[in-house]
């Protein structure tokens, strides 16, 4: 295990929040306050491939296995090697030939396939045959192709490879392009509206908010992932990560880059900073 720290001072008007970012470098730990980055720590060399949050334990989809915890406490799980994780109250995980199993009392039961699953939120499955809904006993096709991220929080909105859909009478294009990624909060989103969210293209990042989608400003960079803190009550920051490794932070009327020295990153997940993993 190595650490690359990175000193900062942090204010006192905001909590500290623990990011995590998956990458082919492995995974990484980083301390944040608000839009302030402090210390940046790679917790474990091999590569993450994805991340959930499972009841406030971190999980991690790696070629080697699904894990729960962070470093020496990472607990394996049995699963083998994963591309894909989520939790909508049971870990859900995808494999690359395509398995899909749920995580029930400690058991991994297989639920469906799918050909080359890209993502998961909630119960939903993106792979390159569409959009799946995945129960404890089977997964069912329900519509689209080429789908690249999929969130599911508020209405269910896809990225594909030809426009950003969102659930209505039907899978509904929101906007035309090449999609890579959606990712929505669920903490402000209720049944039928999608509250905070983003999506991207290559080259553009879109933002969701009062029911209107808009262009983010002054972003280049692919992002392939965002997180949120707060709760519904009490909106929290926003962290995005890029392709090339730099986290990006939301401050009142800018974003900030902070380069992590990761390659191949993956995946973002934020919760609150605290040392029982």
């Amino acid at each position: 295990m190595s650490s690359i720290d990175e000193k900062r001072v942090h204010g006192p008007n905001a909590d500290p929040v623990a990011l995590f970012v998956a990458s082919e470098t492995g995974l990484a730990r980083v301390t944040a306050v608000g839009a302030r980055i402090g210390e940046i720590e790679l917790v474990d060399r091999d590569a993450a491939r994805d991340l959930a949050l499972c009841d406030g334990r971190l999980a991690a989809a790696t070629d080697e296995d699904v894990f729960l915890g962070v470093g020496a406490d990472a607990e394996p799980t049995g699963f083998g090697g994963a591309t894909a994780i989520g939790f909508d109250g049971t870990l859900l995980a995808a494999a690359s030939d395509g398995t899909v199993a749920r995580r029930i009392d400690g058991e991994w039961t297989a639920v469906g396939s799918v050909e080359e699953p890209r993502a998961i939120d909630g119960d939903l499955v993106a792979a390159a045959d569409g959009i799946y809904r995945c129960s404890d006993t089977d997964c069912q096709h329900v519509g689209l192709d080429a789908v690249r991220d999929v969130a599911a929080a508020g209405t269910p909105h896809a990225a594909t490879a030809d426009g950003l859909y969102r659930l209505g009478n039907g899978w509904l294009q929101a906007f035309e392009g090449s999609f890579s990624m959606v990712c929505a909060d669920r903490s402000t989103a209720e049944p039928g509206a999608l509250g905070r969210a983003h999506a991207a293209t290559d080259g553009t990042l879109y933002r969701h908010a009062d029911g209107e989608w808009t262009i983010v400003d002054g972003i280049e960079k692919r992002v392939v992932d965002v997180a949120y803190t707060g709760t519904g009550t009490e909106v929290g920051g926003v962290y995005a990560v890029a392709a090339d490794g730099t986290l990006l932070s939301k401050t009142d009327d800018a974003w900030r880059d902070h380069p992590l020295g990761l390659r191949g990153v993956e995946a973002i997940a934020a919760r609150p900073d605290r040392n029982a993993v």
